[in-house]
């Protein structure tokens, strides 16, 4: 009876309220999860997960104390976007219960990568420093087309840039022979070595498949095409106390490669891997493939 009692004074109340003041209206289209907990002095809503969004939380507590009404509204935030996204040909549609809402298949997005070379298959003089060798790339521009209205499915077809580096840090170098291709030797003996590196800039198209599975948990996969447009090598040493340089160009890189990336979100933690069949560098240079991992944003 008690119950009855307090969940007619919150009616009653919400009623009034809707008349006094204009109230704002919240329509979270498809849920989750609903709960709605309830006792003598306490009604309690929590709405878990919405449309694009499985993360969000809604919490609506009335309680009644000493005859008194007091009434707690919690709504978790947006996801903070690191990289913005513009949707593309929005359109009105209405759900079940005639709700109006934008629904919308296609964004416009970009992203970061920042991470690590690590090269296989590689000539058996080399020493690579992977956590000394560097990989940043964008996508800066990207369409993402969506399977569904929840965004579960989605394609994604990009457009950007790339540079990678694959630094060596022991008594060899890189440098280039008369035949214009790449080899290794060992520096002179009154030689300080520092570090020899391989940098190759890159234009890029990627296409890629992603799956969101929910509860932070997302993962998607596809081809990234290298348009490899240059690349040096760079030298660092001391010669008789003082810093010396070295570039080398024209090393007769691979015009275009083909990477696979991998890309996973695992408790909302973004990273990748990616990893290319291809030799960097042409026949008649030293042989290495690269395989880069680290954050994707």
């Amino acid at each position: 009876m008690k119950r009855i009692a307090f969940l007619s004074f919150v009616i009653c109340h919400l009623s009034f309220s809707s008349v006094a003041a204009q109230t704002d209206t919240l329509v979270i289209n498809e849920p989750r999860k609903v709960t709605i907990v309830s006792n003598d002095s306490l009604q309690r809503v929590i709405v878990n997960g919405r449309r694009g969004d499985s993360d969000f939380v809604y919490q609506n507590t009335i309680r009644l104390v000493d005859g008194n009404y007091e009434s707690n509204v919690s709504i978790s935030r947006d996801h903070w976007e690191l990289i913005p996204s513009l949707p593309v040909g929005r359109s009105w549609s209405t759900d079940d219960d005639g709700t109006y809402h934008f629904d919308h298949r296609n964004e416009i997005t970009a992203h970061l990568g920042i991470g690590f070379t690590a090269p296989t298959k590689a000539d058996s003089r080399l020493d690579f420093s992977t956590f000394k060798s560097w990989e940043f790339f964008a996508n800066i521009i990207q369409w993402d087309h969506a399977m569904d209205r929840r965004w579960r499915d989605k394609f994604s077809l990009g457009l950007g840039i790339d540079w990678r580096n694959y630094r060596i840090t022991d008594d060899m170098l890189f440098t280039k022979n008369m035949e214009g291709n790449v080899t290794v030797d060992r520096y002179p003996l009154e030689f300080e070595p520092k570090f020899s590196r391989i940098k190759v800039f890159s234009l890029t198209a990627t296409l890629r498949y992603e799956h969101d599975f929910g509860y932070g948990f997302a993962i998607g996969f596809g081809p990234v095409v290298n348009f490899n447009t240059y690349a040096s090598i760079k030298t660092r040493y001391k010669f008789l106390g003082e810093k010396q340089k070295r570039i080398e160009k024209n090393i007769r890189q691979r015009p275009i490669t083909i990477d696979w990336m991998l890309n996973m979100r695992i408790a909302d933690f973004p990273f990748y891997v990616k990893y290319s069949n291809d030799d960097v560098l042409k026949d008649g240079g030293v042989k290495f493939r690269s395989l880069s991992f680290g954050l994707y944003l």
